[in-house]
């Protein structure tokens, strides 16, 4: 695994999480909380790709469940709640900007990046989500290293 995690979780705290949100989460998700309940990559700077518009962007951290604050799934689930889709949950950050967000809805899931405070050349109000990934366990074997 490319993270550092903070620990793990037990799966009735995600069953209680999955209850909150209203959907299910992926099992490959489920079982990333159980084994690392979050984390940062192991070597600092590791990056994402979004094929769409050939960028690389830096992963910051992957958040947890009953960690402090900033780090934890539930704040920033109630802190943005009103803004996301059905089906969707901020399950990380990018270094400067950004969300990882999880959607997994009969109609779409996979792993997006939400550029909330337009920092891409191509972000706009209408369109600042691009996908990262099919699953969360691709999205983490795809995280690359920096060649530094």
């Amino acid at each position: 695994m490319k993270i550092k995690g903070y620990g793990n979780v037990k799966e009735e705290e995600i069953l209680k999480l999955e209850d909150e949100i209203g959907f299910t989460l992926p099992n490959d998700y489920k079982e990333f909380l159980i084994n690392f309940n979050g984390g940062v990559p192991e070597v600092k700077y590791s990056t994402f790709t979004l094929n769409e518009l050939e960028e690389n962007i830096g992963l910051q951290v992957l958040y947890g469940l009953d960690l402090e604050e900033n780090l934890d799934l539930r704040e920033w689930y109630e802190e943005y709640e009103d803004d996301l889709l059905d089906d969707c949950l901020i399950i990380g950050h990018g270094i400067g900007f950004g969300f990882i967000v999880l959607v997994n809805s009969p109609e779409v899931s996979g792993v997006y990046f939400w550029d909330n405070s337009f920092e891409l050349d191509n972000s706009s109000e209408d369109e600042n989500i691009y996908k990262i990934s099919d699953t969360f366990r691709q999205f983490i074997d795809e995280l690359k290293i920096p060649l530094n």
